[in-house]
Formats: structure tokens, sequence, C-alpha cells
């Protein structure tokens, strides 16, 4: 029996839709017609050749068919994105240890009198009681079935609480 060999890297094996042409040429191939078809169509005098028409349609045809040849193996667009990269990349690259990034640094301990200062000035924000009175009118508002309640996001972090009739 014959046994052949299947490579284990076949990501790098690009598709060919048509002929030798990948599917990225096609599309740069696409990009001026499309785009020539609106110049034709769009720019006055409409559906009729002008001077000025060819010359923006044949520029787009050479430079997106420029874009779609291929050199050792690439595109010449992915050649053109890989120098793009290489040459916008920095250049100068400095090293400071004054940066507090990524770095664990232990908080220096407060004073006994600092803490206490720091706790009284956040403070513990308490629910205020209600006399009964007050609490029975709060529970008639909040199930009456006439009503109903809105909560809004106020300026601040605050909330805006509306009471307001049900339509029926």
């Amino acid at each position: 029996m014959k046994t052949t060999v299947v490579p284990a890297q076949i990501t790098t094996v690009e598709d060919r839709i048509a002929g030798t042409l990948t599917f990225p040429q096609i599309i740069l191939l696409i990009i001026p017609l499309i785009t020539g078809a609106a110049i034709y169509s769009g720019i006055p005098p409409k559906i009729h050749f002008t001077l000025i028409k060819l010359v923006l349609i044949g520029s787009q045809w050479l430079f997106f068919g420029g874009l779609a040849l291929r050199v050792r193996g690439k595109i010449i667009g992915d050649w053109l994105i890989l120098y793009l990269r290489f040459t916008l990349r920095p250049r100068l690259y400095i090293f400071t240890k004054n940066d507090l990034a990524n770095r664990d640094i232990a908080p220096a301990k407060l004073s006994k009198e600092a803490e206490q200062e720091q706790t009284e000035t956040i403070g513990i924000i308490e629910k205020p009681s209600l006399p009964l009175s007050e609490r029975i009118k709060l529970e008639r508002l909040l199930t009456n079935p006439l009503l109903s309640i809105q909560f809004k996001p106020a300026r601040k972090g605050g909330i805006d609480v509306a009471l307001k009739p049900v339509k029926e």
C-alpha cells in the first residue's frame, strides 16, 4: 500500500481563485473597476468619455494593478505594507528607571493621626431615619398602581427620581 506524507504546515498555501490570481489580487483589481464605473457615470458629462475621465481611470488601473503584481511570491501591496510599517516604527527607545508603570511599590505607612484624618474625611453615609408616619406615606406612594417611578442618572453621580401618572 502506497502512503504519502501530508505536510503539517498547510496554512502557508495560498488559494488560487482564477488562474494564478489569489483573493487579495482579485480585490485589488475589482477596486478600480468599481471606482472607474463611478467616475464614468458620476462626473459630468455623464456617460461620455472625456480626457480627464480616461486619465483618472487609467491611473487607478496602473496603481491598483501594480499593487496586485507578484514579486518573490508576495503581492507588491504586501511589500508596501511591510515597508510602511518598517519606516513608521519608532527609531528611538528611551529607558528610564523613574517610570512607575508595572512596578510594585509598597505604599508608605501613615502615622496614626494621618490615618484617623483620612478615615474622618471619607466618612460613612448613614441612611436617614424617617418617622413612622413619613415611612407610611412613602410606602403608599411607592405601591400606588396609578403612579410610575422613573430613575434617571443625574450629574455628579446623583439619581433623579420622578413620579408620573400611569397612562392607560
